[in-house]
C-alpha cells in the first residue's frame, strides 16, 4: 500500500553499488540490524511509498542483495552498473534508465531509519513547487539520499554532470531547479535519525543501539552527534 496523496508515477532508488571501503571486509548493505540486512529495511520502508523500488548495484552482489529482500513486501528489480565504481551519479543513472515512473525517491543501502512519511511529504512538495526536486537540508548539506526527484531532468543533469567530471550527486542536484527544504522546516517534519547512515563497523554498532532502544538512545544523546549522510559530497 502506498502512502501520500501522490502516490501514483513513483519508483525508488537504492544505491548499494559502492565498496564500503571504510566498512572493512563484509558487503556493508548485508551487515545486520535487528536480525534482519541494513538492506532490507531501506526497501522495505521505500517500499511504502512507492510503486516498486530499484537497487543499483554490481553484478557481483546482486544475488546475494535479491535474497535479502525477498520477504519485503516490495515489487524489486535490479539495475547493475555496466562499468562499476564511477561513483554514486553513475549508480543514479544506470537506476534511472530501469525506471518509467516520473518520480523517484533517491536513498542509500545504508540508510536504515528513512522516513516514509517524509518521503510522501517530498513528493507532494515538489508536486506542488512544481520544480524537478525536493531535497531537505541538514548540517548544511543538501540529503540528496533523502530526496525526490522529477526522472527525465535528472537524466540530463547526471549526462551533464558526467560530462564536467564530476561524480558526485551533489553534482547531479546542482544542475537542477529544485526546492531545498530548509534546516528547521526539516527538523518540524522528521527525526534527525532519518538521515544517519551507516559506514563503519562502530557507525553499525551506533544503529544497533538506536533500533534496540530508540528512546534511550534519544534521551542518552545529544541531537548533534547522531551521523548524518554527506553521500551528495
Amino acid at each position: 500500500m502506498v502512502m501520500g496523496s501522490a502516490a501514483g508515477g513513483r519508483a525508488g532508488i537504492v544505491l548499494a553499488g559502492g565498496r564500503s571501503t571504510r566498512f572493512g571486509d563484509r558487503e556493508k548493505a548485508l551487515a545486520t540490524l535487528g536480525g534482519r540486512p541494513l538492506l532490507w529495511h531501506v526497501v522495505a520502508r521505500l517500499g511504502t511509498v512507492v510503486d516498486s523500488v530499484v537497487v543499483n548495484c554490481r553484478r557481483d552482489q546482486r544475488a546475494a542483495f535479491r535474497t535479502a529482500v525477498t520477504t519485503t513486501d516490495t515489487d524489486v528489480a535490479f539495475a547493475v552498473d555496466p562499468d562499476p565504481g564511477q561513483g554514486p551519479a553513475a549508480g543514479l543513472s544506470t537506476a534511472l534508465n530501469a525506471v518509467g515512473e516520473p518520480v523517484v525517491a533517491v536513498t542509500a543501502c545504508d540508510m536504515p531509519f528513512i522516513d516514509p512519511a517524509f518521503f510522501a511529504w517530498l513528493c507532494d512538495r515538489r508536486a506542488d513547487a512544481g520544480c524537478a526536486g525536493a531535497v531537505p537540508v541538514v548540517d548544511g548539506h543538501l540529503q540528496v539520499t533523502h530526496s525526490v526527484l522529477a526522472a527525465a531532468p535528472t537524466r540530463v543533469a547526471v549526462d551533464a554532470a558526467a560530462a564536467a567530471g564530476n561524480r558526485s550527486l551533489s553534482g547531479v542536484v546542482a544542475r537542477l531547479p529544485v526546492t531545498q527544504v530548509p534546516a528547521a522546516q526539516t527538523r518540524h517534519r522528521t527525526a534527525r535519525h532519518s538521515f544517519m547512515d551507516v559506514d563503519t563497523p562502530a557507525e553499525l554498532a551506533a544503529a544497533r543501539e538506536r533500533h534496540r532502544a530508540p528512546r534511550a538512545v534519544d534521551r542518552a544523546h545529544d541531537p548533534g552527534e547522531t551521523g548524518v549522510s554527506n553521500a551528495g559530497d
